[in-house]
Order: structure tokens, then sequence, then C-alpha cells
């Protein structure tokens, strides 16, 4: 089977009444001008537009468009015990900025704090809905940790909280999660730590879960002969990094049983994509692919890029589905 798939965060930001009305609110909200009620108010309308957006590209696979996430790791930081808010940080090599979550005490979920959104999109879906939380080792990773001292007593801890938060989610009828985990692609000795961790994340979802463990803005070269071991029914492969000849490689190398999620549309720029060349691209890999379930999509959140580029990413993903189940017979 093929399927297109947005990766995560849809863009938010623009010219539109109702964007302007979100950024205005968002930011007297932080001057203390608006309420967390009057915030939240505008980000539910604002949450049915991006899903309403997806949709209208008839991809398979959609999110809420994360528009209560001011940044990767943040939005989630802010709903732990034991964790404030650092300085600002550039998220690998692109223009987003995010704040250092500082971990300060012992990591605790403090609440809920997906469902809601989860439920204002599902109204609105049309198609698989799909949450996404950080990796509990990138997030350890980039975190400041004044408290553990040891990355992996952290990666731990933000593990148990995020599996508290799938395991609700999942009670609630989610069944496709995604977690990112960015940070591996460029640490292959955090390997037994993200199979740690994300098998316990990945298990409160339950057997009957679509779960997809992302990786981007690198390859997994140096873990090819561990792919196989890494958890999750898909595996997440970037093949817009360095040209994506590494991620191609890695075919050979990955299990049949597992599916793919293949990130063929740059995120980062806004360059235009052709489904067709992207459909000529895979052709050599014809044989290999179809023995696998493949999602794709965008490599990353698209929140960089303005909403009409964005649009168009998701539409050549789908174009490329349908040129696929037609010429190669895939369903």
């Amino acid at each position: 089977m093929i399927r297109a798939q947005n990766h995560s965060s849809y863009p938010r930001v623009g010219d539109t009444a109702l964007e302007e009305r979100l950024r205005d609110t968002h930011r007297d909200f932080l001057l203390g001008k608006a309420s967390a009620e009057a915030l939240a108010a505008v980000q539910d309308e604002m949450g049915t537009v991006l899903v309403a957006d997806q949709s209208r590209a008839f991809i398979q696979v959609v999110t809420d468009g994360m528009v209560r996430w001011d940044g990767p790791l943040s939005f989630v930081s802010e709903h732990l015990n034991g964790v404030e808010h650092g300085g600002p940080m550039r998220w690998f090599e692109t223009w987003l900025f995010d704040r250092r979550p500082v971990v300060t005490g012992p990591v605790a979920r403090s609440g809920g704090f997906l469902l809601h959104g989860y439920k204002v999109a599902e109204d609105v879906a049309q198609t698989h809905l799909k949450v996404v939380l950080p990796g509990a080792v990138t997030f350890a990773r980039l975190a400041d940790d004044r408290h553990y001292g040891d990355l992996d007593a952290l990666a731990d801890a933000v593990a148990d909280a995020l599996a508290a938060e799938v395991a609700e989610l999942a009670a609630a009828g989610v069944r496709w999660f995604q977690l990112d985990e960015p940070c591996l692609c460029r640490h292959a000795e955090d390997a037994d730590r993200v199979i740690r961790t994300a098998s316990k994340i990945f298990a409160a979802a339950g057997d009957e879960a679509t779960t997809i463990l992302s990786t981007y803005f690198g390859d997994l070269s140096a873990l090819a002969g561990r792919l196989g071991e890494l958890p999750g029914t898909h595996l997440g492969l970037d093949w817009i990094h360095d040209g994506g000849e590494a991620g191609e490689a890695l075919l050979d190398k990955a299990p049949e049983s597992k599916g793919l999620a293949l990130g063929l549309f740059d995120a980062t720029r806004t360059v235009h994509e052709d489904a067709a060349d992207v459909a000529a691209r895979l052709a050599p890999h014809r044989e290999k692919l179809m023995k696998h379930d493949v999602l794709v999509g965008p490599q990353a959140g698209l929140e960089l890029l303005p909403k009409d580029q964005a649009f168009d990413k998701l539409m050549q993903a789908r174009y490329l589905v349908e040129s696929l189940r037609g010429d190669w017979k895939w369903e």
C-alpha cells in the first residue's frame, strides 16, 4: 500500500483575518492582555482551518497542523513538571527557533495536553489523523539538564511522561502516532536509547496502532545493520538530506515487515518539486519499495513555508501516490 501524508506541522502565519487574529491574540496572551481561554478559542478555529487545508490536498494522513505548538519541544515542556523554558535555540540548520527545555527537577507529565486538539481536528478530518510528539532522546539531547546529569535517566523520565500521554490518547481512540527522533541521524550511539524509550512509548499506543519513528535532517547510514531493531510499524527516512542517496541505499537494509515513511519533498525550501520527477527517482527502486507499506510526503514539518508552497508539497505527494497506484498497480 502507498499513501500520502503530512509529516507534522502546517503553516499558520499569513495575512487572512483569522491568521492575524491568532497572531494578535497570542501576542496579547504573552503580554497578559488576553486570557488562556480566548487564545484557545482562536487556536481551535485555526486548527480546523489547517486540517481542512491539508484535506483539500486529498492526502491520506493529516495532522492537526500543530497550531498550539510554539516549537518542536517547548509546547511539550509547558506540560511537564520539572521543565522550564530556557533561551532560544535554533532547530538544526533551519530558520525555526524554539525555547530550550531546562530540566530543573524530576520530569513528570503535569496533565494531558494533546487530546483536545485532536478532538477539534477529528471533527474536520476526513481521513487518518496522526498525533506527533518529540522523541524522548532528541528532547533529552537538546535540553539543558540541571537535575539528572545523565542522558539515560533524563530520556527515560521523558519517555515515561510521553507514554502516559500516548496511553490517554489511545484510550480515546487515537490510532496514528509519530515520534520524531532527528538526533538519531547524528548520534548513532543513541540507538539503544531510542529503541528502549520509543518502544515504551509505542507500547502505550496499543497493538492496533500505526506507529512511525521519524528521522530527518540526516541519515541512518551508521545504523544500516540495525534498522530492524528500531521500534514502530514504520520507519521515517529523509530522502532530501544530501541529495537522499544515503536514504535510498538503506532500502536494502530495511526489513520487509517494516513500513517506510519517505521524506521526498523538501520542507525547508520553497522550490517546486514535481510528482513526475519524484516518481522517476523512485522507479529504480520499484521492486524493493513494493515490498513495504509506504507513506510519502515532506521529510519534516512545513511551518517554515508559505501556505501555498506547503499546500503544493502535499498536492505533489498526492499526485505521486496516484501515479504510482496507476503505473505500478500499487494499492
